[in-house]
């Protein structure tokens, strides 16, 4: 069943299917619901829907929901979510404490919903976590890209040139290749601005606050969020369990769903 949700006069889309203890799944930078549908096609061949009910949604400014009016950070993105899923739950009749399955960027709203300044806010509280390939961590600038960033300013003036101009998409193309910042390249308008405001937070301090069971999945080919942050979270998150996938990137949710899905059913019937 899919549905479509008012918060604070934005519309939110989201997929609801199954009965019982909510399990929420929030997708990557640049993903949407639909982004979840291998892993919950395999969650309900192992009747997972029968006990649970799985939602996927959209985050505001990805498919079918609505843009921000102005540039989001991840508490933007944490309040909200706590307000949807304040709705959610009055809206389905729905009681008690939930599930959180998250990758990539969602990893960043869940860090920041038990981040210190906000987890005394929340009125539904998470149970058990899976973090799959979860952002996060922010590191250092590396040499390759402080360069590509010179290149980029020197670059743009040298375009400026007369019969120049028409090589700019080209080269602009190639530096973010250069940069891999497709998520950067994709994104438009206010959500380019809100992309550079989330990866310029590091919430890696809010990781050891959490306490709640929690499995980890990462591809040990991911080359957008390295194998060492799951290592790392792994060793924050006391009792914790990391599974690596080998030879998975970044997509293990969508390329390896069928190994993945009976182990997250598994540890949300625990």
């Amino acid at each position: 069943m899919e549905k479509m949700l008012n918060i604070e006069g934005k519309k939110v889309a989201l997929k609801v299917r199954g009965q019982g203890k909510p399990v929420f799944f929030l997708h990557g930078w640049g993903g949407t619901k639909e982004s979840w549908e291998p892993l919950i096609w395999e969650m309900e061949k192992s009747g997972l829907a029968e006990e649970r009910t799985l939602i996927s949604l959209d985050f505001p400014g990805f498919g079918d929901s609505e843009e921000p009016d102005t540039a989001w950070g991840v508490s933007d993105y944490a309040h909200f979510l706590e307000k949807l899923i304040g709705e959610i739950y009055r809206e389905l009749n729905l009681a008690g404490d939930y599930d959180l399955v998250v990758h990539s960027f969602g990893g960043r709203v869940l860090f920041k919903l038990f981040s210190a300044d906000f987890d005394h806010m929340i009125s539904q509280k998470p149970d058990k976590l899976v973090l799959i390939a979860a952002a996060g961590i922010k590191h250092g600038k590396s040499l390759r890209i402080r360069l590509a960033e010179v290149t980029a300013k020197t670059g743009r003036k040298f375009l400026t040139i007369a019969g120049l101009r028409r090589l700019a998409p080209l080269a602009q193309k190639t530096l973010y290749k250069i940069l891999k910042s497709h998520d950067y390249e994709k994104s438009s308008g206010v959500m380019r601005d809100t992309l550079l405001k989330i990866l310029d937070e590091d919430l890696s301090g809010s990781i050891c606050h959490i306490k709640n069971p929690t499995l980890i999945f990462w591809g040990s080919r991911d080359s957008y969020v390295p194998l060492a942050d799951g290592v790392s979270m792994h060793r924050e998150i006391l009792g914790s369990m990391l599974v690596t996938i080998p030879g998975g990137r970044h997509g293990i949710h969508k390329t390896h769903a069928e190994l993945i899905a009976p182990r997250i059913a598994e540890f949300l019937r625990r």
